[in-house]
């Protein structure tokens, strides 16, 4: 399972080489807001990327467990609609100043990279109940 792992590794290092080069892409007001308690925060697309690189790092980590036997399908499927939805999301931000429809999108794509993520977790309980016991 080593090399689906490395898949999360390289799309963690892409994150954050986005992070950087979002910097000098994008405009000084451009980010996520989030009120919280009367007060509003704004979130920069470089804060973003680190953290999806974050959540990429976790899930190399997971899956590079060499005694779990987790399934390549699913963690490829896990992947792939994972990074399309990351993808989806940052075209569809820079495109919201623009597009009625990229908005609404900026809100679904992470619900729907979070939907996907029910794949990673049915993936690991059924490797952790797969995994063959030591019997005596």
């Amino acid at each position: 399972m080593g090399r689906s792992s490395e898949l999360f590794v390289i799309a963690a290092l892409m994150l954050l080489v986005f992070s950087v080069i979002a910097r000098f892409i994008s405009p000084s007001a451009l980010g996520i807001s989030i009120p919280w308690r009367g007060t509003g925060y704004v979130l920069p697309p470089g804060s973003i990327s680190i953290a999806l690189a974050t959540l990429m790092c976790f899930f190399a980590t997971i899956y590079s467990l060499w005694m779990l036997p987790f399934s390549r399908t699913a963690t490829l499927l896990h992947f792939g609609l994972t990074a399309l939805g990351i993808l989806v999301f940052w075209v569809a931000f820079y495109l919201a100043q623009n597009s009625r429809a990229a908005v609404w999108t900026v809100f679904a794509a992470p619900a729907g990279v979070l939907l996907v993520q029910s794949i990673f977790v049915w993936n690991l309980f059924h490797a952790v109940f797969r995994t063959p016991r030591l019997h005596g």
